[in-house]
């Protein structure tokens, strides 16, 4: 991940956690292309994938796992700026 991405997700990530969310970084899960994040609250899983601002692409594989949450009636989304992030948490 480069640093923006980093930093995006950072400061989307603190702002979660401002919302009462809970945050679980997926890494090291096995499978090649999984979303970033998931973000936990009142029963509802929000999948979030962080890209650069402005010019980062989802690869094949992370196009994959967001349709394929997508098809089981999760929330997964690709996400570039902050404030697409909270609209997506509202």
């Amino acid at each position: 991940m480069n640093q923006h991405e980093k930093e995006l997700e950072t400061a989307c990530t603190r702002y979660a956690r401002e919302k009462g969310y809970i945050s679980i970084k997926l890494e090291n899960t096995g499978h090649t292309g999984i979303p970033d994040r998931l973000y936990l609250k009142d029963g509802k899983a929000i999948f979030v994938e962080f890209k650069t601002p402005g010019s980062g692409r989802l690869s094949i594989f992370q196009s994959h796992w967001l349709e394929r949450l997508t098809r089981e009636r999760f929330t997964a989304r690709a996400i570039w700026g902050e404030e697409e992030f909270k609209e997506l948490i509202k």
